[in-house]
């Protein structure tokens, strides 16, 4: 999806969605910021012909497990207090975090061992930065936020070329709600009128590294059941392009874009901004973005 085509929806958005000016108007910066980056980003070459891609893809192993992008440390660093000071002052949060975000140089507290791990256990990584910064005020989620939005501008280029080392691969068979190119849990789907298939074809959207893959339209994204009694969307009937799948197997739920009943073409990033209020709704009735049981793909 080009920028160009992101900011079309934009527009189209702030014209029917005043409601979301602030969210819109935050992002544009967010994503500006992250594009400055992404210049800065490593090269990256995945030298595997493409039977060998696609062999690791069918053992369900990521891509970036056969070569994992490098991500520099101080361009990184930069790229966290770019966003951690967009944060502080466009996202309207509570003064106390508004604050810390001020206080702290959460660029220096990300040291080379921690970033390292950032590809293999971003949970991990997470907390040794946390455990640096010591700071209560800033809360886990919100510096997994400006973590993972730090990290992105260096992993779309290198996602990028993965997928296209693997050639012709049929997405369906990566079988999974785990990004096939970092394993990343999905964070949103687009159902888009696609092929022959009735109904037409999802395709799940990685929020790390901004991958997009196949996979089955009448199944759950976190547990992989298809029992369709457990299987049902949550939407408002005056917006039935945006639906939040839910599973009442392991109570975890996914957003979904329904690309014919919207007026644009969806981009998953933006698409995941008007989305945010049927999550809440979500989540109100006791489902959780991940479920009880999401699903891992070793490396």
């Amino acid at each position: 999806m080009t920028d160009s085509a992101r900011a079309k929806a934009v527009e189209k958005y702030r014209a029917e969605r005043p409601d979301l000016e602030h969210q819109l108007a935050l992002f544009e910066k967010l994503w500006e910021a992250q594009s400055r980056f992404s210049e800065l980003a490593s090269g990256y070459t995945l030298d595997s012909s493409v039977d060998e891609v696609q062999k690791v893809l069918k053992q369900h192993r990521t891509l970036f497990s056969l070569a994992a992008p490098e991500i520099p440390l101080e361009p990184y660093r930069e790229a966290v207090r770019a966003i951690a000071a967009l944060m502080a002052e466009e996202s309207g949060l509570p003064d106390d975090q508004v604050t810390a975000l001020r206080e702290a140089d959460l660029g220096a507290a990300v040291s080379e061992d921690a970033l390292g791990k950032a590809l293999s256990g971003y949970d991990v990584f997470v907390q040794l930065v946390a455990g640096s910064v010591a700071d209560e005020r800033i809360t886990e989620p919100l510096l997994s936020f400006v973590l993972a939005e730090a990290i992105t501008p260096f992993l779309i280029g290198p996602a990028k070329r993965a997928v296209e080392a693997a050639g012709k691969f049929d997405w369906l068979m990566w079988d999974s709600g785990l990004c096939p190119v970092c394993g990343t849990p999905a964070s949103s789907g687009i159902v888009r009128d696609e092929g022959e298939l009735q109904g037409g074809r999802r395709w799940l959207s990685c929020p790390l590294c901004r991958t997009q893959w196949e996979y089955a339209r009448v199944r759950c994204a976190r547990c992989g059941t298809r029992r369709q009694e457990d299987l049902e969307y949550l939407y408002d009937e005056k917006d039935p392009g945006h639906r939040v799948h839910t599973c009442k197997s392991c109570h975890g739920y996914t957003p979904v874009s329904v690309e014919k009943e919207l007026t644009v073409r969806a981009v998953p990033e933006l698409e995941e901004i008007v989305l945010v209020p049927l999550e809440c709704v979500a989540a109100e009735r006791g489902f959780t973005p991940l479920g009880d049981e999401a699903e891992e793909v070793p490396n």
